[in-house]
């Protein structure tokens, strides 16, 4: 009897955590900021801004970094969200590090009612990546926007639809790369 009591002392009896308590804000895995703190981009951020999450799952993170300008050294796309429940709006940014600190050097508004992709890549192979955002629409509809670095700036250069998940592979298919 003194055994099971010592048993249930050490291993603990108590009540359930409730559900609520057991669940936890998403976190990006080790390593998906690179060498660089997030703490330095959300800095950067307007104030109240919380990094978005992606719904898909599909590999992009809301932030990602790349070479957009051609310049050898990768800047960050940030999506994230602003405002509250009812006044919501979803916005992109791309940050650059001049001066070892990030500068927000172009933002847009995001469309549709979340991030469903967010990334980085050289779709038509000329050193400089393109930006791929891709928004939840409703209804199982989704739509990308596909970014360029031109004359200094970003500049949208195709929208498109798509449904279920999005994959990076059919892009290079369909641009015939």
């Amino acid at each position: 009897m003194f055994a099971a009591a010592a048993l249930l002392w050490i291993c603990g009896c108590g009540i359930p955590a409730a559900p609520i308590d057991l669940i936890k804000p998403p976190r990006l895995a080790a390593g998906s900021f690179g060498t660089d703190d997030p703490g330095d981009l959300r800095a950067m951020l307007p104030a109240g801004a919380k990094i978005a999450v992606a719904g898909s799952g599909a590999g992009g993170d809301a932030i990602s970094f790349g070479d957009v300008d051609g310049d050898g050294f990768d800047e960050a796309i940030v999506v994230y969200e602003e405002g509250g429940r009812t006044d919501k709006a979803i916005k992109a940014a791309l940050l650059k590090r001049q001066q070892e600190r990030w500068h927000v050097v172009w933002d847009t508004k995001g469309y549709g009612r979340g991030l469903d992709y967010a990334g980085v890549a050289d779709l038509n192979r000329d050193g400089s990546g393109e930006i791929l955002l891709g928004w939840t629409m409703g209804a199982g509809e989704n739509g990308l926007d596909i970014y360029e670095w031109k004359n200094n700036s970003l500049s949208l250069r195709s929208q498109e639809s798509y449904q279920g998940r999005f994959v990076l592979s059919s892009l290079y298919e369909n641009s015939g790369e």
